[in-house]
């Protein structure tokens, strides 16, 4: 697996694409840590029940291969040598835009400069793997603090969205959009 030495204290980026070797086994990685991170940072925000439901639906193991096998994300992940996986990042080509769709960072970690990390590994593929120039993300709107870091880095809100994702739940977000 490809990576990139941030620092000293072992600090790696690995990208995951269709064409990596362990897939299954870095989704169902990807996917455990989604769980603990969901749990802990969406329960206040969206309830227990809307955690479990999104899991299930866009966080499982198998979501996270078929989106990489098949729907075109690359996936970056985080790990140190001590702590192993604390972070993730999945983006996907639009039509005109890269979706930022996951960025997640293990408590622990949060502003320590690994989200601009994955921010710059998704500016770089934007640009010169797809000749984009604008990423885009959504954002729960209660989301305060990504919200205020997003904002800092030059996301602007350009939409504001409630979506109906099934299960009797909706997704009650800000469109941001960052030109690169």
């Amino acid at each position: 697996m490809p990576y990139t030495r941030w620092n000293e204290n072992e600090i790696r980026i690995y990208k995951h694409t269709k064409h990596a070797s362990g897939l299954e086994a870095q989704a169902a990685a990807i996917a455990a840590l989604a769980e603990e991170i969901w749990r802990e940072h969406f329960t206040p925000i969206i309830g227990e029940g809307q955690v479990a439901y999104m899991l299930a639906k866009y966080q499982s193991a198998r979501q996270i291969f078929l989106d990489i096998k098949e729907n075109d994300y690359t996936y970056f992940t985080v790990d140190t040598k001590s702590d192993g996986l604390i972070g993730y990042c999945g983006v996907v080509p639009k039509e005109g835009y890269l979706l930022l769709s996951k960025l997640y960072i293990r408590r622990d970690f949060r502003g320590s400069g690994l989200a601009r990390g994955f921010l710059n590994e998704a500016t770089a593929l934007c640009r010169s793997e797809y000749g984009l120039s604008k990423i885009r993300l959504t954002v729960n709107k209660h989301n305060h603090g990504p919200i205020a870091v997003y904002q800092k880095w030059g996301f602007e809100t350009i939409e504001s969205v409630k979506t109906d994702i099934g299960g009797g739940y909706f997704m009650d977000d800000y469109v941001m959009e960052l030109s690169v």
